[in-house]
């Protein structure tokens, strides 16, 4: 008989933040109109070569003498203006970051030429040519923009050899646990993109995708602690966009790379880019494999009570250490084609690929004592689990420019199969503890197979409405299907029998059906961004074991305002507030167990609620280098993996639960610096506080905690082609949960050689140079006491070698195709 439960999420107002923010808004409009001054005025349009936009440019309004009379920067169009200009003859100078610096010829400000309009101002790239080689400005390898941080992967040294995992570590504000997990200046639930699209896995296969995607196919890192109503909603701490290489080249090119090096085990990788493009066509594909061999430690003690607190001491104590060996094998490929039929329509396709295969091999020893020290239980248990994946993504897109300047419609269609499965054997052999004790054993084996299939649509309009608003809306639509399909069997008497209890089947279906529109608005003074999405979830999870059924449907809201006020030429102000959702996937909703060995376990929950976050943000910018952020956070239903105990059988569990509430609040400092010709750096600071409130199996708990974060990138130029990169992170105690974790630091250091003509590179980094990289776990809750000590595989040192061939000169005009949900779209290049 089937068990149906429904449930309809309720449809929440957008918070009462958003009066507030509107009264200081029409606060700022009454203050600037009272400094408007009645003289002349002036605006104009800062754009590319290919005639986008460049916002955040910096422009400054000069006398004939040079001397700055006003400062400003462009908004998010690359308009500017300037009011209460008094008369006189002055000039336009205008500098942003990778373009040569513009200065206008001279003009006059009078009674008959009081409104000027200077049009649009095209600067150009900032690039020296000499002969037929072109070389182009060095992009910093962190960039800090007024609603981003960009990381380019392309330049870093200590990228070599890595995954994208492994890259995210190093990532201002990032922090990756023990198992993978990404949290974004202290908050979990981070949605993480790859080239502007969903990934829509689960976490455990996400971070088997992060794993098994070499930092040699990726171009850069793209963090956004607080994205506005275009994006999804999806990602309470943000969204982290990993976009892949392209190339812009006329003609035929490409890159050739090999590296290897050692941690506790070898690592290697190779990988071959190619490009070649015309007026029209653009043909490209790449291919990347990687050998990430790996050993890691892990130390378990838990403790049981009798009595079901955790007071005094304990009745009984495991004692477990875990030795694993997990060789990890991967290749990614890439193959597309993109024609512009003319300078209005283009269309693209795209195949994107990632296969591999991994295996988990682990002896663990568990010893059970009593209160006094007397041996109870010896458990030896193997553990060897092959799994193997097959991550494919086809895109189709196109885009039509309308003859009027920046309108367009752009239009995808994509379909991601992803199939993962895992075949284990898990063996436990308890030895006898004291003279004529017989000992046992227990051979589980389980298959598990995993389809999750992703069908999505999305159609994005832009159109420049006069020459100080701008309006964007779209629609979109997924559709995902998954299937899990676990199956156990016990070794008994020699024969394998179907083990009903711990076997499951699980089969989960997801719609989003969302809309937004988005409105960018130029006053006097400042700019104004506010838009509202607004997305319909339905979700069916369907136990076939125990035939229950589970369904949901709720639509929610989610408006975003962001206000931007230059205040001269050198500091701007930003304020912003949006509100947005963090879904529990198939994963955590599917009740099966995953066992590590006989006493440990890990469960889903299906009555999983989804979690919304009001998210708010005021930030500071100086000179674009100097960026100081306060946030302030608050999540309700939060979404927390929580360990449990079955005292009696001496078995600890971690199953997701929701919290009520966490709270987070900090404040952030981000620093470009060029303290030298030859040494230029970013650096990053964060404190934060989190607390979450809830109610666990044994009552109420407040867990609460301030933490700090640092994370300082170095690079130096030593001559003669010689490059070196230093990074240092500490990433201090925090809570999750009922669970707290010790701080822990990592420093890593690069060294780069240009050889043959430039062309080549030379690599040599170690990571994590004093293995400091290690986790310290510890929970004490209700009748749970438990700690733990994580060693991962992270010290490594790698040498790498990379060339370019064929043309290397840069096109004039590079087209951008797609939706412009992100820049650099997946169709975009090769």
């Amino acid at each position: 008989m089937k068990n149906t439960i429904q449930t309809t999420g309720k449809v929440p107002v957008a918070g009462i933040s958003l009066p507030y923010s509107l009264l200081g808004l029409f606060f700022m409009i009454s203050v600037s109109s009272a400094w408007a001054q009645s003289h002349g005025k002036l605006n104009g349009k800062v754009v590319a070569p290919d005639g986008g936009s460049l916002p955040y440019a910096s422009v400054s309004l000069q006398k004939q003498n040079g001397e700055v009379f006003k400062g400003t920067m462009t908004d998010t169009l690359g308009t500017f203006k300037f009011n209460a200009v008094p008369h006189g003859s002055y000039q336009v100078k205008i500098t942003t970051m990778g373009f040569v610096a513009f200065q206008s010829k001279s003009f006059t400000v009078s009674p008959q030429n009081s409104a000027i309009d200077l049009g649009l101002l095209t600067l150009l790239e900032d690039m020296k040519t000499l002969s037929s080689v072109t070389i182009k400005a060095e992009k910093r390898l962190i960039e800090q923009s007024i609603d981003r941080t960009i990381i380019n992967v392309e330049n870093s040294i200590l990228a070599e050899g890595n995954t994208a995992l492994e890259l995210l570590e190093k990532a201002p504000g990032v922090k990756v646990d023990q198992d993978g997990a990404i949290s974004l200046k202290g908050r979990p639930g981070v949605m993480v993109m790859i080239n502007g699209k969903q990934t829509y896995l689960s976490p455990k296969e996400l971070s088997t995708l992060l794993k098994g995607t070499n930092s040699a196919s990726i171009s850069k890192i793209e963090i956004m602690s607080n994205p506005s109503a275009k994006y999804d909603a999806a990602g309470n701490a943000g969204i982290i966009n990993i976009l892949m290489k392209k190339n812009i080249a006329t003609g035929f090119n490409g890159t050739v790379s090999v590296n290897g090096g050692a941690g506790r085990n070898a690592r290697y990788g190779s990988g071959l880019n190619l490009n070649y493009r015309s007026n029209k066509l653009n043909l490209y594909g790449s291919y990347d494999y990687g050998y990430r061999g790996e050993t890691e430690y892990l130390d378990f003690i838990r403790r049981f009570y009798d009595n079901g607190i955790a007071m005094g001491m304990a009745d009984r104590t495991s004692n477990q250490h875990t030795k694993t060996n997990e060789p990890l094998h991967t290749n990614n490929f890439r193959v597309g084609l993109d024609y512009e039929f003319n300078d209005h329509n283009s269309i693209g396709f795209l195949v994107n690929g990632n296969i591999g295969k991994y295996t988990h091999d682990s002896k663990t020893s568990n010893l059970l004592v009593d209160h006094t020290g007397m041996l109870l239980s010896n458990m030896a248990t193997t553990n060897y689990d092959k799994q193997n994946w097959e991550n494919l993504t086809y895109n189709v897109n196109c885009l039509h420019k309308f003859e009027k300047e920046g309108r367009e419609l752009s239009a995808d269609a994509d379909f991601a199969s992803n199939s993962f499965t895992s075949r284990l054997n898990l063996n436990t052999a308890t030895l006898a503890s004291s003279g004529g004790q017989a000992g046992t054993s227990i051979n589980r084996r389980g298959y598990v197979p995993a389809v999750t299939d992703v069908y999505l649509a999305k159609v994005d309009y832009t159109d420049p409405i006069g020459k100080t608003l701008k309006f964007e809306t779209g629609l979109k639509s997924s559709f995902t299907s998954s299937d899990n399909n676990l199956r156990y069997d016990l070794l008994n008497n020699g024969n394998w029998e179907y083990d009903s209890n711990g076997s499951n089947h699980f089969r989960y279906k997801e719609q989003i059906h969302a809309g937004y529109v988005n409105f960018n608005k130029e006053f006097k003074g400042f700019s104004l961004q506010a838009g509202l999405r607004g997305e319909y979830t339905h979700t069916t999870g369907h136990q076939i074991t125990t035939d229950s059924l589970i369904k949901r449907s709720y639509f929610q809201l989610f408006p975003s305002l962001f206000l931007n006020k230059p205040l001269g030429e050198n500091h701007q102000l930003q304020a912003a507030y949006s509100r947005r959702i963090e879904r529990p996937d198939y994963g955590d909703l599917n009740p099966f167990r995953v066992f590590r060995d006989p006493l440990l376990f890990y469960q889903g929950n299906p009555f999983l609620k989804p979690e919304l976050i009001n998210t708010f943000q005021l930030s500071h910018s100086f000179k674009s280098k100097y960026t100081t952020a306060l946030t302030y956070n608050q999540t309700s239903d939060v979404m927390t993996w929580m360990s449990g105990q079955i005292d009696d059988l001496n078995t600890t569990f971690e199953m997701p639960r929701n919290l009520n509430r966490l709270v987070n609040y900090g404040l952030s400092f981000t620093a470009s610096t060029s303290i030298f010709e030859w040494w230029t750096g970013t650096h990053f600071a964060n404190v934060f506080r989190n607390e979450y409130k809830g109610t666990g199996e044994n009552g109420d708990f407040n867990s609460k905690a301030t933490s700090f974060s640092v994370n300082s990138q170095n690079n130096f130029k030593a001559g003669k082609g010689y490059t070196m990169e230093l990074n240092a992170l500490y990433n201090g105690g925090s809570v999750y949960g009922i669970s707290k974790y010790k701080g822990n630091y990592m420093i890593s250091a690069g060294i780069q050689k240009l050889v043959m003509k430039d062309k080549g590179s030379i690599k040599l980094m170690v990571n994590d140079i004093f293995q400091s990289k290690q986790f310290k776990e510890s929970t004490l809750y209700g009748n749970i006491d438990m700690n733990s000590h994580i060693r991962l595989d992270s010290r490594r040192a790698i040498l790498s070698f990379s060339y370019r061939f064929g043309n290397q000169n840069l096109v004039k005009k590079e087209r951008k195709m797609g939706s412009e949900d992100i820049q650099d779209r997946v169709k975009g290049g090769g």
